[in-house]
Formats: structure tokens, C-alpha cells, sequence
């Protein structure tokens, strides 16, 4: 498990009595489709037909449609598969991911989908001794191409558009999850000086949908692939005593130091001083301050349940400060809250 605190630096004053300073760590982000859990081998299927040359590349000018051109797109679904298997491959999940470049599908009707069924699927995994199968039914790849006058000058676009149908096959489960995805690329020319100058200046429609192909890939593998993300943590400072003692405790790693400390000001103890300097609003300020901090803490402890705990804690006490201030402050720890929750999740799956 890997954990990073950096440089804590102030970051803004809030109000008179509450500041706030960040530090980044690295946190561990489950996938967005947590499809592939605890799979070590992968195996991606090609199970697409050939897109027809002649379907869905329109030819815009002014407005008007003025036909149609072929384009030969036999290599989009390779370009997809082959740009997936290596952003799985490069997030080092994985002990080992393969690629069954020649497609499955033996239908003849592009239109419609044929998914393998969780037999065949089944088969892949003893027969290559994978755990898991990311199969790509479909690839359509359309385009639109305009041009037309502005003043003094010639405008022209490429809008590329691809839809997709994956299924994901988990051998220990027998669980089989299928999802559409979905994306568009535009390039544009402008102040050419003829149409067919600002034409020219567009990618050719197979260059264009190819490179589309390929970004669908890559963004489906991280779709399923687990992240390191680097995010930003809060802590906050106000003028009681032991708030600034958790914090210079906290700034040296001193993680349960700095929690007892701001357990302190929540328990609303020390000395007599601090007792008669921190009641009525300053009190409920410093507490709110306090629970948010120990939330913080106990996360870079690993104890998500207490932190998510201090978190609900803060979201409470921030909410008795009647302030528009302490309202903003709920939004922000409830925020919090769910990427603590998050991550619990995602280190679960380490």
C-alpha cells in the first residue's frame, strides 16, 4: 500500500478564526467498472464484423448534404483491442494480458450484435487458463464532414463519432456484465483561404476514425483498471491551543499525537485558560475544525471507518455553526466522505 504526504503549505484563510492548509496524497481509486476484480490473467476477445465501406461518412457543404464516401475500416476493431490490451498491460494490474485478434463472430449481419454466450466465454478461460474475458461485439465508427464561407474565409470540420458493445466474462464468479460506450472527436480548419484549402487541412476520414478506434480502447482498459490518483486533503486552523499542537504534531507525521490533541479540544478539556477561551461559538468552531482534522488523520492511519466516522462527526458540528461558512464546510467534508468511502473500497481490492 503505498501512501504519500508532501509539503503541508497554508492554502487560504477562510475567516478570522478558521484557515485551512493541504497536503496531496496518492489514493487508491477502485475502477470505474469494477468488472475485473481480483483477475490476474485477461483475455481480450475480438468478436465484431467488418464495418460495410459505405455506411455513415456524410459529406457536408453549406449546410446541404451532398453524399457519401468509402471508407475501408477492416482495422478499427484491431486498433481498439490492441490499444486496450496495452493500457491494461502498462497499469501493471495484471500478471498477464492476451488478445484473440481474429474475430469469433460468425455472423454475417453487421447490424446486429452477437455476443458470445457464457459457454464459449467460459471456454476461453480454461482453454487459456485466464480469469476473466473483455469481449468487443461492436465497433461503429461514423463521421460527418462540412465546410462552408465565414467572412473573408473558409471553415471546415471532421466530427467522428464511435459506439461501442463490450461484455466482461469473470471465470470465478460466472458473472457476465455487458455496458455501451460511447465517444466523439473533432478536428475543425478555419481562415483557410479556399474550401478545398480548408478541407486539406482535415485528417483523412480513415486516419481520423482509426485514432477514434483506438482512444476507445484505451479508455475502456481504464475504465476497468484500478488508479493511483494523487488528491488534495484539508486540514483546518484556528487559534485554540491544541488545534495548533495537532497540527505541528500532524506536520511531522505524528499521526496519533496529533489525534489526541484535537480529541482534546472535542472532549473540551486542558487547562483552565483554554476552557474560558474556547466556550460558546469559539468552542463549536474549534470542535468542528477538530473532527474534520481526526478524520484526516485516521485516514493516513488506514483506518477508513474511523475517519469516515470523524467525518460524519464534522459534517454535525460544522452544521451548528448556522453560517453559510459552516454550510459550505458540510458540502465540502460530505465530498470528503465519499472519496474516503471510495478508497476503502479500492484498498479493499489491493
Amino acid at each position: 500500500m503505498r501512501r504519500l504526504l508532501t509539503l503541508v503549505c497554508l492554502c487560504l484563510t477562510l475567516t478570522v478564526s478558521a484557515q485551512q492548509w493541504y497536503f496531496w496524497i496518492d489514493a487508491y481509486q477502485p475502477a470505474q467498472r469494477d468488472m475485473l476484480h481480483n483477475s490476474r490473467q485477461v483475455m481480450l476477445v475480438n468478436n465484431t464484423l467488418v464495418q460495410p465501406n459505405d455506411f455513415g461518412h456524410s459529406i457536408l457543404m453549406d449546410g446541404h448534404s451532398v453524399g457519401n464516401e468509402k471508407v475501408d475500416l477492416a482495422n478499427a476493431a484491431l486498433h481498439c483491442l490492441f490499444t486496450a490490451t496495452q493500457t491494461l498491460e502498462s497499469h501493471m494490474e495484471y500478471d498477464r494480458v492476451e488478445l484473440i485478434d481474429k474475430s469469433q463472430n460468425t455472423s454475417t449481419n453487421y447490424y446486429a450484435r452477437k455476443p458470445l454466450s457464457a459457454q464459449q466465454m467460459h471456454t476461453i478461460c480454461t482453454q487459456y487458463a485466464v480469469d476473466a474475458v473483455v469481449v468487443l461485439n461492436q465497433l461503429v465508427l461514423y463521421d460527418i464532414i462540412e465546410s462552408f464561407p465565414t467572412e473573408g474565409s473558409y471553415y471546415a470540420y471532421l466530427q467522428a463519432y464511435a459506439q461501442s458493445h463490450w461484455t466482461v466474462y469473470h471465470s470465478a464468479t460466472k458473472r457476465t456484465s455487458s455496458f455501451a460506450y460511447a465517444d466523439t472527436l473533432l478536428w475543425e480548419s478555419q481562415l483557410a483561404s479556399t474550401r478545398n484549402n480548408a478541407l486539406a487541412q482535415l485528417p483523412s476520414r480513415q486516419d481520423a476514425l482509426l485514432y477514434l478506434a483506438s482512444e476507445v480502447g484505451s479508455a475502456i482498459a481504464e475504465e476497468l483498471t484500478p488508479q493511483w490518483v494523487s488528491v488534495r486533503r484539508y486540514l483546518y486552523e484556528n487559534t485554540h491551543p491544541q488545534l495548533q499542537a495537532g497540527l505541528k504534531a500532524f506536520r511531522y507525521q505524528q499521526w496519533q499525537e496529533a489525534i489526541g490533541c484535537w480529541q482534546e479540544v472535542l472532549r473540551g478539556e486542558g487547562d483552565e485558560v483554554i476552557r474560558r477561551e474556547v466556550k460558546g461559538k469559539e468552542y463549536k468552531k474549534a470542535a468542528a475544525c477538530a473532527a474534520a482534522n481526526i478524520a484526516i488523520a485516521y485516514e493516513m492511519l488506514g483506518d477508513y471507518a474511523l475517519a469516515c466516522d470523524y467525518a460524519q462527526r464534522a459534517i454535525r458540528l460544522f452544521g451548528a455553526w448556522k453560517t453559510a461558512y459552516g454550510r459550505q464546510q458540510q458540502v465540502n467534508i460530505r465530498y470528503y466522505l465519499a472519496q474516503l468511502q471510495a478508497r476503502q473500497a479500492g484498498e479493499r481490492a489491493l
